[in-house]
């Protein structure tokens, strides 16, 4: 259970960001290197909860950027 919610409580702050900040893999690493950084009370205590497991909750949430369609 304890897991469950560091993973809310961290994808409730990747979903604060802008759209326009979570399109790309290179976000997801960039933001859960902050995160460990600089609020690592987000994951607990324990300190069990690595960068690659904060990128695996984050990655099926990207904003998915829809190419435009063509005006012909």
């Amino acid at each position: 259970m304890e897991q469950f919610d560091e993973q809310r409580r961290v994808l409730e702050q990747w979903l604060k960001l802008p759209e326009s900040r979570r399109r790309d893999a290179t976000d997801v690493v960039a933001f859960a290197y902050r995160l460990l950084q600089e609020r690592p009370e987000l994951v607990g205590e324990n300190r069990q909860t690595s960068l690659e497991t904060i990128v695996g909750w984050l990655m099926p949430h990207l904003h998915e950027v829809r190419p435009q369609a063509s005006a012909d």
